[in-house]
């Protein structure tokens, strides 16, 4: 997705006008399609192989998985930085230079922190940390950080990966190949349910925060790119 902001040149007799050309690039709906299209990369393999012994299929649905979740965490992070990237429109109760000094100070925060501070300076009551939408996204980038900064536990021995194991088990339906016999991360958790509830809980969690905040919601026209499941 591209931004224009003006092109050419304006004629008007032996006057000339130069208009600068500008363009800037958004990435939240472009990482979110590409999340769409992993997660129905996996569901294609998990339906393939349904019955069948574990195999070589379960080491593309680990790549699938992987790249789900951390794309569908992309485009949440994506997207609260392409909203403050036009601090006036998103601040207009600030005065003067005040909206991009506020950006410069959020710019270090966490993604849910960002989300929470537009609301609380455009004076819309914060999410509740304990309850859905936002418990839901919590887990979902708590799953992506255990997957970049992955930890090997012994499987009889967990400690961290059954801590992930409490914030997301039930959530999703589990790799079918690997049934009750493995542990849940890394290894039930690697599965076409996990995918779609990746892409689902952020799409849902970006669309209640646009009706909350007034913002606008970026992915409406884009609903059947982004399709996490299977047709």
């Amino acid at each position: 997705m591209a931004v224009i902001t003006g092109s050419g040149d304006l004629r008007a007799g032996e006057a000339k006008v130069s208009v600068k050309l500008r363009q800037r690039s958004a990435f939240a709906v472009q990482h979110m399609m590409a999340a769409a299209r992993f997660s129905r990369m996996c569901g294609e393999i998990e339906i393939a192989n349904k019955e069948q012994p574990l195999g070589e299929f379960f080491d593309r649905q680990i790549g699938a998985v992987s790249a789900t979740v951390m794309l569908a965490t992309a485009s949440l992070e994506s997207n609260i930085n392409e909203y403050l990237c036009e601090p006036e429109r998103v601040f207009p109760n600030l005065l003067e230079e005040s909206p991009h000094t506020l950006v410069q100070l959020l710019e270090q925060k966490s993604i849910l922190e960002k989300y929470q501070s537009v609301l609380s300076f455009r004076g819309v009551a914060e999410y509740a940390a304990g309850e859905p939408p936002y418990q839901d996204v919590d887990a979902l980038i708590k799953l992506r950080n255990a997957l970049v900064h992955f930890k090997p536990e012994w499987h009889d021995e967990q400690e961290l990966h059954r801590k992930i194991e409490g914030r997301l088990k039930g959530r999703f339906e589990i790799n079918p190949a690997i049934g009750e016999n493995g542990v849940f991360f890394p290894q039930q958790c690697m599965s076409y349910g996990c995918t779609q509830w990746a892409v689902n809980v952020a799409l849902e969690f970006m669309r209640d925060f646009s009706e909350r905040s007034g913002l606008p919601y970026r992915f409406e026209k884009f609903a059947a790119r982004i399709q996490p499941e299977v047709e």
